[in-house]
């Protein structure tokens, strides 16, 4: 028996209707997933898991567009929060990783992510004008830096766990 591809709706275990082309029982191909909570995916499967490209949207108006692997967040990517926080750049296994731009509460971050933390070099800026250019971990300004305050002032030295030492 070989392999076919058909186009007929497919019931995830979590309750997702999928409507695209099949292959050997599984989603394979382009295709779309609707939840009754409002959530949606369209993009291409493989053997029934989220690959390469596609959009995911919540009920929330949140959404993700950008590549997957193995059902995850993987590669380059851009998320959208309801409440206006914004990721673009690198994605591995749904985490933020490597090189990627946060907007969030007025501010932007241009740097490295580790885990889904701020983590390695990157620059904060804030709305009014004043900015961190340094290192990071976990989240936090740790390592050489300096802060750059709104009146043009510039603070060098070194930061752990968010504050000058």
């Amino acid at each position: 028996m070989g392999s076919c591809y058909s186009q007929v709706p497919y019931t995830f275990p979590d309750g997702g209707i999928y409507d695209g082309e099949m292959k050997d029982g599984l989603p394979d191909g382009k295709g779309q997933i609707h939840w009754d909570n409002g959530t949606s995916f369209e993009g291409y499967f493989e053997k029934g898991k989220k690959v390469k490209k596609g959009i995911f949207k919540w009920g929330d108006s949140s959404h993700y567009e950008g590549e997957f692997l193995n059902e995850n967040f993987h590669g380059y990517g851009e998320y959208y929060w309801y409440n206006g926080k914004v990721y673009k750049g690198n994605w591995v296994d749904g985490k933020m990783e490597g090189q990627g731009t946060l907007i969030y509460e007025g501010k932007e971050y241009v740097g490295e992510f580790k885990n889904d933390k701020k983590h390695g070099f990157g620059e904060l800026r804030w709305p009014d004008g004043q900015k961190y250019i340094g290192n990071w971990k976990n989240g936090k300004q740790d390592g050489k830096g300096k802060l750059i305050q709104p009146n043009g002032n510039v603070i060098e030295g070194t930061w752990v766990k968010g504050k000058q030492q």
